[in-house]
């Protein structure tokens, strides 16, 4: 039992841990509204440059990790990018820490059943633009773990809403490749994918979600903690592909500049892409990165997360990936 209670307190706090390292105050303004009968909130970050141009300004969601918040997930990197590149991020709050992201986890099921965070997060989309000029057609979603799982949620559920979609250390909720759930997002939409293969909380090539930080105390492969399973990288990767008409596409594979040849990382960028087609897919597989973002912080050892690769900043990858999509209508 006490076992127990310090494995749930460790996941609450290892996000929360890694942003907190990065940056050492939280930005935004709070914004509240009401939803399911249930007071919401998110942070609201508006760039000066933003508000005093008049033009409709680029939108990002980003979704804090499981056990983290909107506040901590402030700290990092994107408020800084946002007032250098002239774009609103919008930081929204999960209820107790967690996004219902469509793994069908049992230790979040009495949650997850009365909790709609796909129509929360259109909810606040139509709340910022009644405070804001937001152009519509380039809003996009990105978040980590927890949050890059609800982000794909919203790419195959709220698609028409998105012009792309980043998702961080998080593959493919099961459901949405056996059948349980449907893979039917209503438009085209610009993926990325940027995981880690020595990730042993989200493992990249699938399976059961755990946090496989004492592996010679539990046995991951029997024990279940209730965080659902996934589908691996590569095969959430073909199904993005077969939706966007790139399935026949030969990737471009490009190994990285080991810019840090200490950090026993190395990036392989794979991108599918076709001069008729208005959106393309990429991959960022981070040879022997672990449940981290490129260019981020060792928030815990590496025997528990793995090493954090240096050889790309993530926040500024995904930004260069979204900043020229817009949405795609059939």
């Amino acid at each position: 039992m006490i076992y127990r209670l310090f494995v749930s307190l460790f996941l609450s706090g290892i996000l929360a841990t890694a942003v907190l390292a990065q940056r050492p105050g939280a930005t935004g303004v709070v914004h509240e509204l009401e939803f399911q009968s249930v007071k919401r909130s998110y942070r609201l970050h508006v760039p000066q440059k933003v508000e005093d141009d008049s033009n409709p300004a680029p939108l990002i969601f980003v979704l804090h990790g499981g056990g983290s918040t909107a506040e901590i997930t402030s700290r990092a990197k994107w408020t800084p990018l946002a007032d250098e590149e002239g774009f609103v991020v919008v930081y929204p709050d999960g209820i107790n820490k967690h996004w219902n992201d469509g793994r069908n986890a049992t230790k979040y099921a009495k949650q997850d059943a009365k909790t709609d965070d796909v129509g929360f997060i259109l909810a606040t989309l139509d709340d910022v633009a009644r405070r804001h000029a937001i152009d519509r057609t380039r809003v996009y979603v990105t978040g980590l773990s927890n949050g890059g799982f609800m982000s794909q949620r919203l790419a195959i559920e709220a698609t028409e809403h998105f012009a792309a979609a980043a998702i961080v250390i998080a593959t493919l909720p099961t459901p949405y490749d056996n059948g349980e759930r449907p893979f039917t997002p209503a438009t085209p939409i610009s993926i990325l994918m940027m995981n880690g293969t020595k990730d042993t909380f989200a493992p990249y090539n699938g399976g059961k979600l755990t946090p496989n930080f004492t592996p010679y105390r539990i046995d991951s492969a029997t024990h279940d903690f209730g965080q659902g399973t996934a589908t691996s990288t590569d095969k959430a990767i073909a199904l993005w592909l077969k939706h966007n008409n790139l399935n026949e596409i030969e990737p471009v594979v490009t190994t990285l500049p080991d810019k840090a040849p200490d950090d026993g990382c190395r990036v392989i960028h794979s991108l599918w892409s076709a001069p008729e087609n208005p959106v393309d897919v990429e991959l960022y597989r981070i040879e022997g990165g672990g449940h981290t973002i490129p260019g981020g912080t060792q928030y815990l050892p590496k025997r528990i997360i793995g090493p954090v690769c240096h050889d790309i900043d993530g926040t500024r990858v995904i930004w260069e990936f979204f900043k020229d999509k817009t949405t795609v209508t059939r």
